[in-house]
C-alpha cells in the first residue's frame, strides 16, 4: 500500500501522509492489528482512494469516522 501511495503522490505531484498502521488506536476486530491496513492523508484524498478502489481494495473514505484520512484495506 506504501508504495503504491507513494507512486500515485510522484504521478500527480500530490502529498501523501501515514496517519496510523497497526498501532492500537482502532476497534477489536480492525484489520489494522493484521497488518491488512492503513490510514492515510493525502492533499486530494478523493483521487487516491479512486486508486485504491480501483485495484480492488476496501477504502472507508467520508464515512463516519473517516473525514480526516482515508481507511485503506487489502481484500481478503
Amino acid at each position: 500500500m506504501f508504495n503504491l501511495a507513494a507512486i500515485w503522490a510522484a504521478r500527480t505531484g500530490g502529498v501523501v501522509r501515514l496517519m496510523s498502521a497497526n498501532d492500537h488506536a482502532h476497534g477489536a476486530r480492525s484489520a489494522h492489528y493484521a497488518d491488512r491496513a492503513v490510514d492515510l492523508y493525502a492533499s486530494d484524498l478523493d483521487g487516491l482512494a479512486a486508486v485504491f478502489r480501483a485495484l480492488g481494495y476496501r477504502v472507508l473514505w467520508r464515512v463516519a469516522g473517516h473525514f480526516g484520512h482515508a481507511h485503506v484495506e487489502y481484500p481478503k
